[in-house]
């Protein structure tokens, strides 16, 4: 059975969460005795506090788009460097075969642009390996194993890149996922906080209950569990 990805089940951004949690804090601590009657003990109030502080020390998705980006950026670098390398060979051998020609196709590469990284790949696989076996044949038209070598290496360099570029992508989703479950369990402890410090202040002191809203710019009642 695959693993579903997990839902957020606080109703806010990541940011605003963790800001929210900061600030309650204080508050959760000048009324520990008060909570302790509902059920938040000293304990609990100390792991609300590490979790909130490791919960802002998690990489933010905006940092995780931003270094995919750049891998990203790189593949691109890569990708254009081994299709100029394999249209360098190819040039050479359409000086002495049209492209329409068996001779030409032997080669197994029509057009770089556009190809897949599986294909591309193959195609400088051809290119080298067919480039070596007729080499003397185009040796007139510039051909020579510098250039064959040159496409070698850029493959050599296309596929470590691929290699990167799957294990950024991988390495985003896993923190991604990490960070909404960590956020998950964050928002229980914030709305268990939240609902004994409402219950504790409601019919005595409103102003006291309403530091205690997980959004106090939004309903005043009590949160509900998740």
């Amino acid at each position: 059975m695959l693993d579903k990805a997990p839902l957020p089940e606080y109703p806010s951004t990541q940011a605003a969460l963790w800001e929210r949690c900061l600030a309650l804090s204080p508050t959760a601590h000048r009324d520990a005795a008060e909570l302790a009657k509902r059920g938040i003990t000293a304990a609990m109030l100390t792991k609300f506090d590490a979790d909130t502080a490791a919960f802002g020390a998690m990489d933010p998705d905006t940092v995780l788009v931003q270094e995919g980006k750049v891998v990203t950026d790189e593949k691109d670098t890569t990708e254009t460097a081994l299709e100029t390398a394999i249209q360098a060979v190819m040039d050479c051998v359409a000086l002495k075969d049209d492209p329409r020609t068996a001779a030409y196709k032997r080669f197994g590469v029509s057009d770089v642009s556009g190809l897949s990284q599986a294909k591309l790949h193959l195609a400088a696989t051809m290119a080298v390996k067919q480039g070596r076996k007729y080499l003397a044949e185009y040796a007139d038209k510039g051909l020579t194993q510098a250039l064959l070598d040159e496409v070698a290496r850029q493959d050599g360099l296309f596929v470590d890149q691929m290699t990167d570029r799957h294990e950024a992508v991988s390495t985003r989703a896993g923190a991604t996922r990490a960070r909404i479950v960590f956020a998950n369990g964050l928002y229980r402890q914030l709305v268990a906080i939240a609902n004994a410090g409402q219950a504790a202040w409601r019919l005595t002191d409103a102003q006291k209950a309403h530091e205690y809203v997980v959004d106090p710019a939004g309903d005043t009642g009590p949160a509900k569990q998740p």
